[in-house]
This record gives structure tokens, C-alpha cells and sequence, in this order.
């Protein structure tokens, strides 16, 4: 009799035992917490773009120009194809006078933004040796009253002379191939501009806002065709 009851005993226990097991086997796993590493967080970008240290995406890296500047007395220059360029003044003077030469190499170039917003500056004299005025070369220089232009000049770029509402008279020598848009905007005290290439297309240069200006031309050239369409024309 007492062996029945303990083999009853052990069999109990062992389907307690089994019951636990298949509870156990066919209970729903705990739920994962799924995470997303920081590499899969971030935004897809297309292979060509770019982005840069603030986190702002271009569609191509920005161009970025190094130069070698180097200074002498007042001025700031580079040193590029064996020719001189003028990229910033920090002087004070009223009557500039812009070498021909530095490092025994010509000055060729005034660059972008050179003489910005320069508010002493009354008078500048150009070397024969400069052939491109750049972008902004003299932008708000309100003081300015007087700048030569070289023979040598081809080329006068964007917003060159903007905002120099002091400037008097200028003249565009012959060599000169293009003046860009917005060259003489708000040049408000300018009276006098003179023409010498005959073929010198007008690309907006802001004359129509000048009220007292004479444009002075060949007679029959194409600047004389546009000075006269704004009334601002007197032949040469």
C-alpha cells in the first residue's frame, strides 16, 4: 500500500512537471523593443550631393577658391600665370595710385570686390597694365570721383562701379569687349559716359536710372542705337 501512494506521489509530480514544460514551450516570446541605429536614421541622399559640416545638402560641393595672398603696403595680391592680381585694399588714403608691377610681374586684374565699400577713396589711378576690372571691383565706394579706365581693358564686370554715386565721368576705351549688368547702378551724380568701341552691346547696366547722364557714341555704332532709345545720346 505505502509503495502505491508513493508511486502515486512521484506520478503527480512528474505531470506537474510535464504541464510546466508545455506551458512553458507554447508561451508567446517576451516582445523586442526594435532600434534603429543612427546610421539608418539619417535621411537618404542622393550619391552626387553634398553635405556639409551644418548638415546642409547642395546638389554639388561649393567651389572654393584658395589663393596665396600675400600684401604690400596698403594692398593684398596673388601671384597667378606670372600676372598680379589687386584682391583688397586696406588703406585709408583719399588719392590711390595702383603700381603696374609687384614682384617684378605686371598688375593685371582689380578682382572681385577689391576696394568694396572703400568710403575715403576720391580718386584712383589705374596702370596701363590692368586688363580686367572684376566683379564689384568698387561696389559703394560713395566717394569716388574719378577712375581711368586702361587701353588695355577688356573686360568690366558685374556691379564693377554700383553704388559709386559721386562718380563724375568715365570713359570706355576702344579694347573694351563687355560691361556686365548692373556695372553703374546708382550712380547717381554721373553725367558723362563715353564710348569708344562702336560694337559694345548695352547688357542693363543701370543708365536708365541715371536722370543727368549723357552717353556720348560713335554716330550710327550700336551704343549709339541703344544711348539713343534711353535719350541719353550725343554723337562723338
Amino acid at each position: 500500500m505505502r509503495k502505491m501512494v508513493i508511486l502515486s506521489v512521484a506520478l503527480a509530480f512528474a505531470a506537474a512537471a510535464a504541464g510546466c514544460a508545455e506551458v512553458s514551450e507554447g508561451s508567446s516570446p517576451t516582445p523586442q523593443v526594435q532600434t534603429t541605429s543612427a546610421a539608418e536614421a539619417e535621411p537618404e541622399v542622393e550619391p552626387d550631393t553634398f553635405i556639409d559640416e551644418f548638415g546642409n545638402v547642395y546638389s554639388e560641393k561649393p567651389t572654393v577658391h584658395v589663393r596665396d595672398v600675400k600684401e604690400l603696403t596698403d594692398f593684398e595680391y596673388v601671384i597667378e600665370d606670372g600676372q598680379a592680381k589687386i584682391t583688397k585694399y586696406d588703406g585709408h588714403e583719399q588719392y590711390i595710385v595702383i603700381p603696374d608691377s609687384i614682384e617684378g610681374v605686371p598688375v593685371t586684374e582689380i578682382s572681385f570686390y577689391a576696394f568694396e565699400a572703400n568710403y575715403d577713396i576720391v580718386s584712383v589711378q589705374l596702370p596701363e597694365s590692368v586688363t580686367l576690372i572684376g566683379e564689384g571691383a568698387f561696389m559703394d565706394c560713395a566717394s569716388l570721383e574719378e577712375i581711368n579706365i586702361p587701353e588695355a581693358v577688356t573686360g568690366i564686370d558685374r556691379g564693377a562701379f554700383v553704388g559709386c554715386a559721386s562718380l563724375r565721368e568715365v570713359t570706355i576705351p576702344e579694347n573694351v569687349a563687355y560691361v556686365r549688368e548692373e556695372a553703374f547702378t546708382a550712380c547717381e551724380g554721373m553725367i558723362s559716359l563715353w564710348i569708344e568701341n562702336p560694337d559694345l552691346k548695352y547688357e542693363n547696366w543701370g543708365l536708365e536710372e541715371l536722370p543727368d547722364l549723357t552717353v556720348y557714341a560713335p554716330a550710327g555704332s550700336e551704343a549709339a542705337q541703344w544711348a539713343d532709345a534711353m535719350g541719353k545720346f550725343l554723337p562723338l
